[in-house]
């Protein structure tokens, strides 16, 4: 981890022995007493932290030296026709390490109803994909996900996005680039299930207004997709401009 994610700012914390992030700091870091390490505390400011002591019963005390802000979640929304859990593991992971404001899966037409059931939702790991993803990317914005039954109830639920677009290989005549406006404040970008949109749902997407679009003829993996339309976006539409790296 490039950076380790609290949940709550602290002025100094202990960190017991069998805290993940202790297990980092002594055998990956290597820490000393005086090392410098990375930290940041989830939706808010990240921060360096000074190891201060290195108890003989494998627990790490920290206290924080400097905070500055954290990289801003770009405001982009992804749409996604639930897919295999090992895939949705990919999506979250790289969602969250690109800043992606929120995620939002439906069981699309094309969807294995098993896949809802997977030990990935039922048990905390989605979160921890999420959090990997912040910490890899030295972030602490931890992105929303949530869960709908359908396309038409996603839609629903999803509002106020100044474009809403659909990625669609088969059946969008205009490339993604093409489509953005000049100017936006969000956008919401729909991916579909591993096999694609049924003809019900381009409808549906139709009906509410959507824009369908396309990004070459090639046939991407729906988390190769996903990044890359991110990245495609973001770069459109200037988001990155005026956003720097900085090491405290």
């Amino acid at each position: 981890m490039n950076l380790m994610l609290f949940d709550k700012p602290f002025a100094g914390v202990k960190l017991p022995a069998e805290d993940a992030r202790a297990v980092h700091i002594r055998k990956v870091l290597r820490a000393q007493i005086g090392t410098l390490v990375f930290v940041g505390f989830v939706n808010d400011v990240r921060a360096r932290a000074k190891v201060l002591e290195l108890p003989d019963d494998g627990s790490v005390v920290l206290k924080v030296v400097g905070t500055e802000e954290a990289p801003r979640p770009l405001p982009i929304s992804l749409l996604i026709g639930l897919p295999r859990p090992h895939t949705a593991k990919r999506l979250l992971f790289d969602a969250a390490s690109m800043g992606v404001q929120a995620l939002h899966f439906f069981e699309s037409e094309r969807s294995e109803p098993s896949y809802a059931q997977s030990s990935l939702w039922s048990t905390n790991e989605w979160r921890d994909r999420l959090r990997l993803g912040v910490e890899q990317s030295f972030g602490t914005h931890l992105p929303e996900v949530a869960m709908h039954a359908d396309l038409q109830s996603a839609i629903t639920a999803l509002h106020g996005a100044d474009i809403s677009i659909a990625l669609d290989n088969y059946e969008a005549t205009c490339a993604l680039g093409t489509i953005l406006p000049e100017v936006a404040s969000s956008v919401l970008i729909a991916l579909g299930a591993e096999r694609g949109w049924s003809a019900a749902e381009r409808d549906t997407f139709r009906k509410n207004g959507w824009k369908m679009a396309h990004m070459g003829a090639h046939v991407l993996r729906a988390e190769t997709a996903a990044v890359a339309a991110v990245s495609a976006t973001a770069a459109g539409l200037n988001w990155w401009s005026g956003q720097t790296t900085t090491a405290l």
